[in-house]
């Protein structure tokens, strides 16, 4: 018998185990990546919500240092008790993943999320503390701008995405961050299965990590749904009031709930396009070559982008309904 094994250079054990080290931990990155940007879209619709309680606060004689603390000791406590929620679901995750988590290590997701919220707070929370007191307590009376002549729903959308540039890009970047990390995973598996994985040597490395990868990859398409989701209901809480006037001038229902499903589909056509392209730029680069596989896997991943941001508006959509429309039109 002849047996014919691709693998046999000394240390192809060791470089094997440290690419995969290297993937699940950019994987691990990419996580925290999407979970801070998050953390900033919350935090700075937060304080955009209660900027007249902190122009109070200003007025009475808070310093900015103070309220710069407040807000901070706000967001630490968020993240601590996201560190403990993760920590008692790390231990029973690791078991069911057949990974080694103890409870020490699992322990280590609350500093480093505390620090993480920390981190991402501190920009909206110093931007809340710089702002004018005397404009935070004035009544909001939008100064005029101008005017952009539009003849359909399509473009309506594309305005209101236009109009709070930050989030929107916020949005693209959280969802974009999970089409990247899907693209860059399975066009490497699928190179990977060619050269190790098939081989003695490359199932015994190779195999035993692979479900975790996938578990991270999953976890940043889910952040960045929800992403994609709450930039859609912040921008609908936003325009309430603009809502309300469409519905009573006449707007039936479907185009306002089609106006919402095309903000998302926008959302998750510049997040899945640009994730798709950076994550086959680096999927080339990581194996060396173009294969015939990786473009299709690209539009594939582009278009689960899409499709997961066209999901996300259906929750905002829905309550579109529960809008008081005459109370919205009273208050204006």
């Amino acid at each position: 018998m002849t047996l014919r094994e691709g693998w046999i250079k000394k240390g192809v054990a060791t470089a094997i185990l440290t690419a995969v080290d290297r993937k699940s931990f950019v994987l691990f990155l990419l996580v925290l990546l999407v979970c801070a940007l998050f953390c900033v879209n919350a935090t700075s619709a937060a304080v955009r919500t209660r900027c007249s309680e902190l122009g109070v606060l200003a007025c009475v004689g808070w310093p900015r240092r103070t309220l710069f603390t407040y807000l901070l000791i706000e967001v630490g406590t968020v993240g601590a008790l996201a560190g403990l929620a993760g920590t008692a679901v790390a231990v029973p995750a690791g078991a069911l993943l057949d990974l080694p988590v103890s409870g020490a290590r699992a322990a280590l997701a609350v500093p480093a999320a505390t620090l993480l919220a920390l981190v991402a707070g501190a920009v909206p929370a110093a931007r809340a503390a710089r702002s004018d007191p005397l404009e935070a307590v004035r009544p909001a009376v939008r100064s005029s701008r101008s005017a952009h002549a539009v003849r359909s729903i399509r473009g309506l959308a594309a305005i209101n995405l236009l109009r709070v540039p930050g989030r929107t890009a916020l949005g693209i970047l959280s969802l974009g961050v999970g089409v990247f990390a899907l693209t860059l995973l399975l066009a490497v598996a699928i190179a990977f299965r060619g050269a190790v994985v098939g081989t003695v040597l490359g199932d015994a490395v190779a195999v035993q990590v692979r479900t975790a990868d996938y578990v991270a990859v999953g976890a940043t398409l889910v952040l960045g749904c929800l992403a994609v989701a709450d930039v859609l209901y912040l921008n609908l809480r936003d325009r309430s009031a603009e809502i309300a006037t469409l519905r009573a001038t006449g707007w039936p229902e479907r185009h306002l709930t089609r106006l919402i499903a095309l903000e998302g589909a926008g959302l998750g056509l510049a997040g899945g396009v640009g994730g798709a392209a950076l994550g086959l730029g680096a999927g080339v680069w990581f194996i060396g070559e173009l294969t015939t596989a990786m473009p299709l896997i690209a539009v594939g991943a582009a278009a689960l982008g899409v499709l997961i941001a066209t999901l996300a508006s259906i929750a905002p959509a829905a309550g579109l309904r529960r809008l008081p429309t005459a109370t919205l039109l009273a208050e204006e």
